[in-house]
């Protein structure tokens, strides 16, 4: 399972939606209205230890739509402020080191059917051995 597919699944078990429904990975169709979708931003392998671990850092930029700006806003910035808890939340089959939220809710404009795009661009450092 790769990085991006785990973290829906995260998202999946926040009630935000289902996969292939209205969460979706890399291109999301047109319908529905209310939706999220996921695109895998790279990243980088940041640090080795003495021993041969290694920590990788990947980005996910994660945006949601819907028409009611308003909804847009409440929901982008619960979901900044669940990433950005203090707990450290863990992906299935990844040992997460760390997860932030780097790029907090960002209003990314009306798309062709009139409905309000949001960001949150999401680091996640794994642990690798």
């Amino acid at each position: 399972m790769n990085v991006a597919k785990s973290f829906v699944n995260y998202m999946e078990d926040l009630s935000m939606g289902n996969f292939g429904t209205d969460i979706f990975i890399g291109v999301i169709p047109i319908a529905p209205d209310k939706a999220w979708w996921v695109i895998s931003g790279g990243g980088s392998s940041t640090r080795k230890n003495h021993t041969g671990e290694r920590i990788k850092d990947y980005i996910l930029n994660v945006y949601y739509r819907n028409t009611d700006a308003e909804d847009v806003y409440e929901t982008v910035q619960e979901f900044e402020e669940e990433i950005n808890s203090k707990q450290c939340i863990q992906l299935d089959n990844y040992e997460t080191v760390e997860m932030e939220a780097n790029i907090l809710s960002t209003d990314q404009d009306i798309d062709n059917e009139d409905r309000v795009l949001a960001l949150v661009q999401i680091r996640i450092s794994i642990y690798q051995n």
